[in-house]
């Protein structure tokens, strides 16, 4: 498991994670943006996960299936999402 706690660009992963629904809806202060990109620009565990959540976002939002997405795939990453939160203080 990542370190969550791991500091890359002035942010915490574990930042950028709570935040992250709320940067996919476009719902944060241009400076928060800023901020998480500068974040997701050095951080791989991040960019990916946050990648990752980004392409189901928008395939939910567009409300079109993907074929791109086995159901083990969702599977994984919501299983990886319950155990980040689990572990979350």
């Amino acid at each position: 498991m990542p370190d969550l706690n791991r500091r890359v660009a002035g942010l915490r992963c574990r930042d950028v994670l709570e935040d992250l629904s709320e940067f996919l809806d476009g719902a944060l202060p241009p400076e928060r943006v800023a901020a998480i990109h500068a974040h997701l620009a050095e951080c791989d565990t991040c960019a990916r996960f946050g990648g990752s959540v980004g392409e189901i976002v928008a395939a939910l939002r567009a409300g079109t299936p993907t074929t791109t997405w086995s159901d083990a795939r969702v599977g994984g990453l919501l299983a990886r999402v319950r155990a980040r939160v689990a572990d979350a203080p």
